[in-house]
């Protein structure tokens, strides 16, 4: 009975380590912020994406952009050719883009008239600081 529950105990205890461990594989967390209507702002945070996951090896790293005020409008759906790639090419290697759904509004947008690769937040700000909170880097390009 005794070894029954030392199993049990083992049993349950790396049951609930597994989460720590799951999450103890991405070594680094990126989080950039684009808020200007800027193609070259906007290339740079995808060059930065791209640059650290080569650096760290994609599966080391989690990169999220996140695109709120004006930066919004280089995700239109006609955002010249280079953006739109670009923008494919980094979701395809794992680059997490955000759109603030409150610039979205304020910006009288919907999600049809945006670039299908990327995601929506309710708040670009308050998806910066959660982040942060939980120990993401943070640069604005």
């Amino acid at each position: 009975m005794k070894a029954l529950r030392l199993g049990l105990a083992v049993l349950l205890l790396a049951f609930l380590s597994a989460p720590v461990w799951a999450a103890e594989q991405v070594k680094y967390r990126l989080l950039l912020q684009v808020s200007e209507d800027n193609v070259d702002r906007m290339m740079t945070a995808l060059n930065i994406a791209k640059h650290v996951q080569n650096e760290f090896k994609a599966p080391n790293v989690n990169v999220e952009i996140v695109v709120l005020g004006g930066g919004i409008q280089t995700l239109k759906y006609y955002a010249p050719i280079p953006i739109a790639d670009r923008v494919r090419e980094a979701k395809y290697n794992g680059v997490r883009i955000v759109v603030c759904d409150y610039s979205m509004k304020a910006a009288k947008l919907k999600p049809s008239q945006m670039l299908q690769d990327v995601s929506y937040v309710p708040s670009g700000v308050v998806e910066i600081m959660e982040k942060a909170s939980e120990g993401w880097i943070y640069v604005r390009p």
